[in-house]
């Protein structure tokens, strides 16, 4: 599995090098594996099926905005042949793809698997905490949105957040760093009046 995971990881690396600005960049990639396998071993997930999964479910992202494509179709689509090339056969391939599909919270699509609940809780954790609040800035900022666009995702999404995890792991994760995220979003609203 291991072994895998490396060359996964480097075709991984490779589609986002030029991704080096937002919120959906490599170290992103590499902390939703790293939290993801963690969580995976509690609960007793397929972790071959996860590893590869949490590598691959952001690389169709830079193909969204000009096919009109949702990321996680396209990131599924793209991780057939790294897949196959590194030894994973078709059943597993499917569970990866349907993993990677049903990750994105915001299509409201359901995850039908405990590889999928995961990979979508670890990737909402990482929108939340001081992480998720770094992350959600330079997204903001990357598309010239300042701080109302900043607010206004937090409200919108991030603020959201801890009330959909699916795991129990995910869950005591969240009350923590949703606290951070919220004390943030205070202290910011509260310097704002002055």
């Amino acid at each position: 599995m291991e072994s895998s995971h490396n060359l996964i990881e480097e075709f991984v690396r490779e589609k986002l090098a030029k991704n080096s600005k937002g919120a959906h960049t490599f170290d992103h990639t590499r902390r939703v594996y790293a939290l993801s396998i963690g969580i995976g071993k509690d609960l007793g997930a397929d972790l071959k099926i996860l590893g590869a999964a949490a590598l691959l479910h952001d690389i169709g992202r830079s193909k969204e905005a000009v096919t009109g494509v949702s990321h996680s179709i396209l990131s599924g689509e793209m991780s057939q042949d790294i897949l196959k090339e590194t030894g994973f056969g078709n059943a597993e391939i499917d569970k990866v793809v349907d993993a990677i599909r049903t990750h994105r919270f915001s299509e409201g699509i359901e995850p039908n698997s405990l590889e999928g609940r995961i990979l979508s809780d670890v990737d909402k954790l990482d929108a939340i905490g001081a992480i998720g609040v770094f992350r959600a800035i330079a997204q903001t900022s990357s598309r010239g949105d300042g701080i109302d666009g900043f607010l206004g995702h937090a409200d919108e999404k991030l603020l959201r957040l801890k009330d959909l995890m699916y795991t129990e792991g995910a869950r005591v994760i969240a009350k923590e760093r949703h606290n951070t995220l919220e004390a943030f979003v205070m202290q910011m609203r509260e310097e704002l009046q002055l």
